[in-house]
């Protein structure tokens, strides 16, 4: 007997139960998922610890306020939108449609009320659906996949995105889930069963340690029905095509898959940073200096889309002054614990390819140094442009165009062919640029192939919304499985998304809460989680006062 064959109890509880889940009506779904959100309110300040001592942070630290927004904060986020959706009925009302000169239809989804006005100040996200669907929602519950279980192989970076993909499974595609942590988020397992508990009791959740070997025996276990998997293309092609290289190719060549379940996946991005030429003011430069450095350092650039390249255009008067303030942003973070396996050996390789580079931070032992290699042409290397770096450094690549027109018409080009990965992209420009390119920044918009693309805003705000679809653009294959295929999220339930747009002020009047540096981020979270889990009015004014004083 081998281990995909083994009984694994786990797997045989939810069995059982699949189709009792399916015989639930989305309002009968919601007791489970309001009290979740009571639990992980409950249990934040565990959960909060125990990520900070996983990464390394001082849980009083600077650093400590990301474990709360993508943490419970963020878990709580998506538990909102979803219980939205049940209670319509899986088929939430989309606040505004209208039509892009495509055809395709687009919903607008945020903001969705006054209290994510006040919450999300100046934010809009729509959802843009794939030419000629239809605008349907919820396909899931009017034609339920047969009874199975999803066996979702979680993430090792971000807290809170392991259970959101196996909630994704439950709420969204309509099956029972087994989330397998990563090994290196599996001393949260007991926190998370927890916070899970309404599920796990139920017979509808269950949650499991283990390595490598434990999850390929439960995707290829008879009981599991359907895969999904958020980390490297690496760790898709070796489960779905073979442990080799060699034995890849081969498989790939035959259309013979070693794993032949349905498997849908989140595999990251080489992600580019558009910046729009324009004429900024000092204080501008400081402020998207900060918001580039932020998309870099968050989480000791251990994100699927981490900043990795930023564009600008060489003819551009104000780049020299923008790459400034960006390296001076940059000198003054400290370096952060690399926590993640392979990644001081990873960022050493690389910086053997580019010897140009300049290391901006004091290298400390057990760290890497926030790094910078400028004035990179489309011709150049290609190694940065193909493959991830998930570590703290950060190319620039100037087009050789002055004006945003041309800057916009020689980027979207320039991204799809030469950057590898689909996931996210962002692009910044102010509102001067916009007003007079605003054409030509509406077709780039259009143009642009990924799944999640952000005006003004680091693009893993798509992903803190908790709202609109994750994953990459439609189109890859499992042969050439790029940065994956499917989504995850999609609280309103689209049933053919094909890429989120985030757009926000150029310049927002308090301190943003994915910028680095925000003072208060930990109380501000706090208040968000009270507003949406207690609604004590109270929270509003610690929320103002947090905002205020970040």
């Amino acid at each position: 007997m081998t281990l995909s064959t083994a009984t694994i109890p786990e797997l045989e509880r939810l069995h059982q139960q699949a189709n009792e889940w399916q015989r639930l009506s989305p309002r009968q779904r919601i007791p489970y998922l309001q009290a979740m959100k009571t639990l992980a309110r409950r249990h934040a300040p565990e959960w909060v610890s125990l990520a900070c001592q996983i990464k390394g942070i001082d849980p009083q630290g600077v650093w400590a306020g990301e474990e709360w927004t993508t943490g419970p904060l963020g878990l709580i986020l998506k538990l909102d939108h979803y219980l939205h959706a049940l209670r319509h009925e899986a088929t939430p009302p989309v606040p505004r449609w209208r039509t892009a000169p495509s055809g395709q239809a687009i919903a607008e989804i945020l903001p969705r009320n006054w209290q994510e006005r006040l919450l999300w100040f100046g934010v809009k996200a729509e959802v843009w659906l794939q030419p000629g669907q239809p605008p349907t929602q919820g396909s899931a519950y009017r034609n339920p996949p047969p009874a199975g279980v999803a066996v979702v192989l979680g993430a090792g970076n971000i807290t809170s995105l392991c259970l959101a993909d196996a909630l994704y499974q439950l709420v969204v595609a309509n099956r029972v889930a087994l989330l397998k942590m990563n090994p290196l988020l599996a001393p949260l397992t007991d926190c998370f069963r927890k916070v899970c508990a309404p599920l796990i009791e139920a017979g509808f959740l269950e949650i499991m340690e283990g390595d490598a070997t434990l999850g390929e025996a439960l995707c290829h276990h008879p009981l599991t029905q359907h895969i999904h998997i958020t980390g490297s293309h690496h760790t898709y092609n070796r489960l779905v095509w073979g442990d080799t290289a060699a034995e890849q190719a081969i498989r790939k060549a035959r259309q013979h898959r070693k794993l032949t379940k349905p498997v849908t996946a989140e595999l990251g991005n080489v992600t580019p940073l558009l910046i729009v030429p324009g004429e900024w003011t000092e204080a501008e430069l400081a402020y998207q200096a900060r918001q580039v450095a932020s998309a870099l350092v968050h989480n000791a650039s251990f994100n699927c889309i981490a900043a990795q390249i930023v564009v600008t255009a060489a003819g551009w008067p104000q780049r020299e002054a923008f790459l400034t303030a960006l390296k001076a942003q940059l000198q003054e973070i400290p370096p952060r614990p690399a926590y993640y396996p392979g990644a001081i050996a990873r960022y050493e390789s690389f910086l053997a390819d580019y010897p140009q580079a300049t290391v901006l931070s004091s290298p400390l032992e057990g760290t890497i140094p926030w790094t910078l290699i400028e004035g990179l042409t489309p011709a150049a290397n290609p190694r940065i442009f193909q493959e991830e770096v998930f570590c703290g450094l950060l190319a620039e690549v100037q087009l050789p165009v002055h004006d945003a027109a041309d800057f916009l018409a020689t980027a979207v080009p320039f991204v799809h062919e030469r950057l590898w990965g689909t996931l996210g992209c962002s692009l910044i420009v102010d509102p001067r640029t916009e007003a007079t390119y605003s054409e030509a920044l509406e077709r780039a918009i259009a143009q642009l192939r990924y799944g999640s693309i952000a005006i003004n805003a680091w693009v893993s705000l798509a992903n803190g919304l908790g709202c609109t679809p994750w994953g990459a653009f439609p189109g890859h294959t499992p042969a050439a499985i790029g940065s994956g295929v499917g989504v995850v999220h999609n609280s309103f339930l689209f049933d053919y998304p094909e890429k989120a747009v985030i757009r926000v002020p150029f310049q927002l009047p308090v301190t943003p809460p994915w910028f680095y540096g925000h003072r208060t981020l930990p109380q501000l979270a706090r208040a968000v989680m009270d507003i949406y889990t207690t609604g004590n009015p109270l929270a509003w004014l610690s929320l103002l006062t947090a905002a205020l004083r970040g």
